[in-house]
Formats: C-alpha cells, sequence, structure tokens
C-alpha cells in the first residue's frame, strides 16, 4: 500500500471515529432531553402554565365550558381579575428595580468598582435589559418561571453587541433532577425553537464545507411534545430539498424545522500547582496542558514542580436536529447563558408555580356563578305558571310570550279572575335565591386571599376613611407575603451579574467607551482590561436602584419630615445632592441644579455688603485692642522705670550706710586688751561682704523685676493701680 493509501485511509479511519463520537454525543444529549421533556413534572407544568397565561389574558373559560352555555342559551361572562393583578405584581418589579455593584474581594478598605459597575450598566442600557428582565419575570409571577438569555451577538457589530433576551418559559426543558431556587445546581439545560425558517438554521449551523448537512438534518422532528396537550408539529416526513434540485428561489422561506440548543457541564481531569511567576496563585492546567509543561520541563532538564490531581467543571454547548449539527464550548466559561427566575416550588412535583394557579378556581367559578345568576333573573323573573291549554289565556301564545314580561299585559279569559279574585291582580315575582349571590361573592373575595394580592394593593380601599397609614401597612404585608417571587429576582440578579462580569472582563474590555454618570455629568471612558484582571474575584451586591419611582417616593417622603427641622444647616451642595431624590423630572432637576450653581458663582449685592460691614466691625475690633493694648504697654514700661529707679536710690543709700557703719567702728582689741593691727584691711573686707550680699540681693530684685507680670485693676474703675507677678493673688 502506498503512503497515499495509507494517508487515505487513515484519514477515513478518523472520519470513522469523530462520527461514531458525534453519534454517541448525540444519542446521550437526545436522551437527557427526552428524559426531562418527558418527565411528569414537566409534562404536567407544561399544561398548567398554558393555562395560567390563558387565564392571565383572559380565557378563563374552556371550549366546552362555552358550548354548554350556548347549549343552555346562557350569557358568557367573563371578568377577568387575574389580568389586573398580575399587573399589579409585575408593576412593583418596574418601580422598584434594582442594580448590580461589584465590590472587589481583597484585604483592607475597597470601594465599589465604578468601571465595571458603569460597565455592567452600560451593557444592560444597549440591550435594554431592564425590559426584558420585566417580561422574564411577568411570566414567573404568571407559571412559576421566566428565563433569559445573555450573550453578544456579532451579525449586527462585529466587535460583540450586548444582547439580554426574553426566552418563552415553554421553549425552555431542564434537569429534572435540579432543585434549587432558580435552577442554580441544573447540569443541564435545553432551548428548543421551533418554526425556525431553514435558511437561519443553515447559517447558524452551516457544518463541514465537504460534507453539507442535508435539510431534513435540521429538523429535530423526535422532540415534538405529544404529551402535554399542544398540538404537536408536523413536517409530514417533508424532508427538505438542497437548492439546486430544481428548487425555485424563495420557496424555503415557508419552510421551518425545529432545533435544539443544548448547553451542560461535564468534569474533566485536572492539575492543580504553584505559579512559577507568581507562587502566591494557583495555576489549574488540563491534561493536555499538563503534558505538554512536562514535555518543556523535561527537556530543559529541570524537575516537574509538585501538582495535585483534581477535576474541574467545563461548560459545553450544542446544536441538535436529527444530528449532531455543532459542538463546542459555552459562549460563557463557567455559566449557562440562559438564567432563570423562579418562583414558589411545588415540592412534590418538583416544578415552580407563580400566583395564577391558586386564583384558577375562584376566577372560573366566580364567572360561572355570574353566569348562572344572570340566566335565573332571566328565566324566572316572574315565575312560571302551569294552566289548562285554552282554559286560563284569552291566547296561549299571547299569554306564553307575555307572562313573563312585567312591561305587557296579559289577557285571561272572562272568569279566570272572578269570584272571590279581585278584576286584576298583579304578576307574581319570584324570589332570587340568595344561595347562588353568595356563593359568587365568595368567589369574588377569595382571589385577594388565596393570592395574597389585597385591593390596596391594586388602588383600592378595603373600608371607607380608611387611614393612610393602614394603607400603607397593608401594602407592606402584601410585600412580604409576595417576597419569595423578588428573592427570586434578587438572586437571579447576582447569577446574571457574574455572568456580565466575565463578558466584560473577557470580551468587552477592548478599548469601546462606556458611560460614567458622575454627580455633575456623564463622561465616556475606555474599557480597558485591567492587568491581573483574571486573578481578581468581586462580590456581587444587589441594591434597590435609588431612581426607581417608588425608592424616590419613600426618600422624598421621609425627607420631608426632617428638611424643615436640619434644613437652615444644610450647605448649597447638600440641596444638589437631595435634589436627586425628589419626584422631580431628571430634566427639571438638572435645570434646577445648574441654576443653584450658576447662583453660586455670581456674586450677591447684599452678601457683598453684608461681607463689607462683617469686615469694617472687625477691623474696628482689632484698631481698639491695638489701642489697648499700646496703653497698657506703656504704663507697664512707665512703672517699671520708676521701680528701677527707687531700687538704685535704696542701693546707693544701703552703701553709705554699710561704709559709714565701716569706718565709725571702734579698733579691735585681742583678748589682751591690745588693738588688733590691720584694722583697715578687716574693715575693707567686711565692706565687700556686704556689697557682696547686696548684689546677691539686687540679682534676685532684678530677675523678680523681668518676670512676666500682670496688671492690678481697681475693681470698680476698672484702672490700673499696680502689676505683680503672674499667678499671684
Amino acid at each position: 500500500m502506498s503512503d497515499d493509501d495509507q494517508e487515505l485511509a487513515s484519514d477515513r479511519e478518523g472520519s470513522r471515529e469523530l462520527v461514531a463520537d458525534a453519534d454517541a454525543l448525540f444519542g446521550k444529549l437526545k436522551g437527557w432531553l427526552k428524559r426531562d421533556h418527558d418527565s411528569h413534572g414537566q409534562t404536567s407544568w407544561r399544561k398548567e402554565a398554558r393555562e395560567d397565561f390563558a387565564f392571565e389574558a383572559g380565557e378563563q373559560l374552556t371550549e366546552d365550558d362555552k358550548n354548554i352555555l350556548k347549549e343552555m342559551n346562557r350569557p358568557i361572562v367573563v371578568f377577568n381579575r387575574i389580568g389586573v393583578t398580575v399587573d399589579s405584581v409585575a408593576g412593583q418589579e418596574v418601580a422598584n428595580r434594582q442594580e448590580v455593584q461589584y465590590l472587589p474581594r481583597q484585604q483592607g478598605a475597597v470601594k465599589v468598582n465604578e468601571l465595571l459597575t458603569s460597565a455592567a450598566k452600560w451593557f444592560r442600557q444597549q440591550c435594554d435589559a431592564e425590559d426584558e428582565e420585566s417580561d422574564a419575570f411577568r411570566d414567573t409571577v404568571v407559571c412559576g418561571m421566566g428565563w433569559t438569555e445573555t450573550r453578544l451577538d456579532y451579525e449586527d457589530d462585529p466587535e460583540g453587541q450586548p444582547k439580554v433576551d426574553r426566552v418563552d418559559p415553554l421553549e425552555m426543558v431542564w434537569d429534572s433532577g435540579a432543585k434549587k431556587r432558580n435552577l442554580v445546581d441544573a447540569r443541564r439545560i435545553f432551548h428548543i425553537r421551533r418554526d425556525v425558517p431553514i435558511d437561519e438554521a443553515r447559517a447558524l449551523c452551516p457544518g463541514d464545507p465537504d460534507r453539507p448537512f442535508e435539510d431534513a438534518d435540521y429538523n429535530a422532528t423526535w422532540v415534538d411534545d405529544r404529551q402535554d396537550g399542544a398540538s404537536p408539529h408536523e413536517n409530514d416526513a417533508n424532508f427538505y430539498s438542497r437548492p439546486e434540485n430544481n428548487r425555485i428561489d424563495g420557496d424555503d422561506d415557508d419552510n421551518t424545522v425545529t432545533l435544539v440548543r443544548a448547553q451542560w457541564w461535564e468534569r474533566e481531569p485536572a492539575y492543580l500547582m504553584v505559579d512559577p511567576a507568581n507562587p502566591g496563585s494557583i495555576l489549574t492546567l488540563s491534561a493536555d496542558e499538563y503534558r505538554e509543561l512536562q514535555q518543556k520541563y523535561k527537556l530543559a532538564g529541570a524537575p516537574m514542580p509538585k501538582c495535585v490531581k483534581s477535576t474541574r467543571k467545563v461548560y459545553r454547548q450544542a446544536y441538535l436536529g436529527n444530528v449532531l449539527l455543532e459542538i463546542g464550548d459555552a459562549p460563557v466559561k463557567g455559566h449557562f447563558s440562559f438564567k432563570c427566575i423562579t418562583g414558589k416550588r411545588d415540592r412534590n412535583k418538583n416544578t415552580f408555580f407563580g400566583i395564577v394557579r391558586a386564583m384558577k378556581d375562584p376566577a372560573r367559578w366566580s364567572n360561572k356563578w355570574m353566569s348562572q345568576t344572570m340566566h335565573i333573573m332571566n328565566t324566572s323573573a316572574k315565575g312560571g305558571v302551569a294552566v289548562e291549554r285554552g282554559q286560563f289565556f284569552d291566547n296561549d301564545n299571547d299569554g306564553e310570550a307575555s307572562w313573563a314580561k312585567n312591561d305587557q299585559v296579559t289577557y285571561l279569559k272572562p272568569g279566570a279572575l272572578s269570584g272571590g279574585n279581585p278584576k286584576f291582580v298583579q304578576k307574581p315575582v319570584s324570589q332570587f335565591p340568595q344561595s347562588s349571590f353568595e356563593l359568587m361573592q365568595f368567589a369574588v373575595q377569595s382571589l385577594p386571599a388565596v393570592s395574597g394580592v389585597n385591593v390596596e394593593m391594586l388602588g383600592m380601599q378595603g373600608a371607607a376613611n380608611q387611614a393612610a397609614s393602614l394603607d400603607r401597612q397593608r401594602k407592606q404585608a402584601v410585600m412580604l407575603i409576595l417576597q419569595p417571587l423578588f428573592d427570586g429576582l434578587r438572586r437571579y440578579r447576582k447569577e446574571q451579574g457574574r455572568l456580565l462580569l466575565f463578558l466584560i472582563e473577557n470580551y468587552l474590555s477592548d478599548g469601546r467607551l462606556i458611560k460614567i454618570e458622575g454627580p455633575d455629568e456623564a463622561q465616556f471612558v475606555p474599557l480597558i482590561r485591567q492587568q491581573g484582571a483574571e486573578n481578581n474575584q468581586y462580590d456581587v451586591i444587589v441594591d434597590e436602584a435609588p431612581t426607581s419611582a417608588n425608592q424616590k417616593e419613600l426618600t422624598w417622603t421621609l425627607l420631608q419630615q426632617i428638611l424643615p427641622v436640619i434644613g437652615k444647616m444644610l450647605p448649597p451642595a447638600t440641596w444638589l445632592a437631595l435634589l436627586k431624590y425628589s419626584p422631580l423630572p431628571t430634566s427639571a432637576q438638572k435645570d434646577i441644579s445648574d441654576s443653584i450653581q450658576q447662583a453660586q458663582q455670581q456674586p450677591d449685592p447684599e452678601q457683598a455688603k453684608r461681607d463689607a460691614d462683617l469686615k469694617m466691625q472687625q477691623q474696628k475690633a482689632a484698631a481698639d485692642i491695638e489701642n489697648h493694648r499700646k496703653l497698657t504697654d506703656a504704663k507697664i514700661e512707665s512703672m517699671t522705670r520708676e521701680a528701677e529707679a527707687k531700687q538704685q536710690l535704696d542701693l546707693q543709700k544701703a552703701h553709705h550706710e554699710a561704709l559709714t557703719q565701716a569706718l565709725a567702728a571702734p579698733p579691735a582689741v585681742g583678748p589682751d586688751g591690745v588693738p588688733i593691727p590691720n584694722h583697715g584691711e578687716q574693715a575693707a573686707a567686711l565692706i565687700m561682704s556686704v556689697l557682696g550680699e547686696m548684689r546677691r540681693d539686687m540679682g534676685m530684685l532684678a530677675q523678680a523685676f523681668n518676670a512676666p507680670k500682670q496688671l492690678i485693676r481697681d475693681p470698680r474703675t476698672g484702672e490700673i493701680v499696680g502689676i505683680a507677678p503672674m499667678g499671684a493673688h
């Protein structure tokens, strides 16, 4: 066998293995879908969900009920009280929308990452995510499940256009073993799209150019559901022909197929090792990456670092028709692109339901009893009568037609009212059955009782002259009852926020401009991937948006209670900050804010005059203080000089007295009575000793005079009368 033949045989063997793997994977995914789709819980859920949506839309009587009413000539009456209840609950979400913030997980004090938070807000604004999520939450209120898909669309924008789309809940199939709220523990999710145009299916999954798919390969007829009461989607074995098979251009516009999109996660071997470049982080390697790294260390002759074998989750995605059309990694690493909002959980069926399920029976019976009551009033208004033919009425046909009509006269045969009876009588009036009216009232009153949505939530009063505080408390009580629905929405926002974070950091950080809203004005900054962003972890915080209608109204109501007390103490900057919480339109808030800022920049004549007067008063006070200080210093200096002159006079007087006493003293006589010689020297020494003591005393006096002093004023006049050392009393 030649080399070419061997290569061709090898390619054929590889193709057979690839086809075998594709067939095995297709069979596994198909088995998962059929098992989940046909499970008892999901089959009954789809049937009830269709009925829930019908009741919410006003279709609250079955065709059989309508036919019975028609045959009995009874009016078909439907008062849709369920729709307005759903509107009220869904409106609460619209009026109290929430936003996602990203808080970096790191040591020390942390602040919200404004760039990522603004990028997520920009992402949602670009695709009107709030509107799509409101529709999904409404689905949750009705049937118990709402779905969205978060992705990047490259068809209209090569750089990737953000998309958050609401998905019909009846198109979704989920892991039948998932039990947690919002299906966070689901291992697989399927999206079944019926009536997909064939040209769209070809563009979505073009296949291998060497082995293109047949049109019949795109049609997943095996997934049609025949167990939930819906009409199946048939293609009548119509395998679509290829374009080259004599088909007229444009004929495929009406040809549609059923496509299945599967997302699931599977475990694969992984190896954990310390990052040689950054010892503080851990690397997670796949089996191929581990073998490649082993070869590099072997070629380098270096020992392989120690690794720990583990497993990791890998998210995959595939498109299914009649064959496996396409397979690859999931659009978002570590996440399903489909996110679910769940309502209340039915534990026995392992499904979820909304508030409509409990209201269906009261709505159904209230409408039936209304129809029955109207039928009774129409048919038995005057009661029936039994007479002998031709013996009671003057004309049997006329009497039969006019007897039940109160505004017509019914003629009887002469003598029918004779005897003790008067010449005419009023027609008898039948009594309306009170029990029918009471049953109808009970059914109507059961609607808010079973749903938890009272009349205050619908904008009405439960009683006349009801206090506003009681009305507010009853509304708050309703919100407590509905918290399971809103808690599911809150968890959805956290899950969807983590998904957005991955898309922003890995696909949108390409320098595109995003809008960051500041306190004064918005600015556009480039979104650039930060260094080391792959190692950063963030906490997703769900907070109520301060611009939501109800939040602004509540905040403004609280501010109105405290502003009269603290309003005069607030600076203009604080008033500008409080202005955004007012219920005024955004444009009006901006105009008021701009006018206040302009007024602050322009000088106020009255304020300038007040500032000038204050400045003059301050200057006058400063001049008075300076004059008083100079006068005090002059008096202190005069008294100091006087004290120094007196000190000099006392010193001189002391010198003179000491010298006189020394010279006039008699000569010293010894023990033997003989005068002691050198009397002059002793006298001089004595004088010098006295002078030394005087110098010491004068030094102490000088020190006392130079020490800090305080003025002594007359208590009555305030005049300075002396000085004294500081601290002296």
